[in-house]
């Protein structure tokens, strides 16, 4: 009887790690959608630096998958167990943009803007389309813990 309950408790505690896994893990359209709002976080803070338009041309080109996107983390953030997946999504976001903006405060704003023109350039030809492909390109990054399902 004891090696019936032992068995029986390895079998839930597997499974329960499985799970665990798997909330913490990210699917390829997880990657894809954090690339993506990564790159606009980057263009966001580079545009304010360097006082182009691109990235209020980019959002208006690109609104739908931006929305697609940010729906997708969100969706990550509420499979992961956050509580309040929107409010984690927040937060994840808001610190992308500071870390973003802690990066070019330590550069030269002219010495900047001059690094970031070929963000600028990119991000003035994506539209939707290209930008999935962008986003897809820059989602094999190996350093995420992938789904199993």
């Amino acid at each position: 009887m004891r090696k019936v309950v032992l068995a029986a408790a390895l079998l839930v505690a597997s499974v329960s790690n499985a799970h665990a896994a798997d909330r913490n893990c990210y699917s390829p359209g997880d990657i894809e959608a954090e690339q993506a709002l990564l790159f606009q976080t980057n263009l966001m803070v580079i545009s304010s630096a360097c006082r182009d338009t691109v990235y209020g041309e980019f959002r208006a080109r690109n609104k739908d998958a931006i929305i697609r996107y940010q729906n997708a983390m969100i969706d990550h953030f509420r499979r992961t167990g956050a509580r309040n997946p929107k409010s984690a999504f927040d937060a994840w976001q808001t610190s992308l943009a500071n870390e973003a903006a802690r990066k070019q405060a330590v550069i030269p704003t002219g010495q900047f803007c001059q690094q970031s023109t070929e963000m600028l350039k990119l991000a003035s030809t994506l539209d939707g389309k290209a930008f999935h492909d962008y986003a897809v390109a820059h989602a094999a990054d190996g350093v995420h813990p992938t789904c199993s399902r």
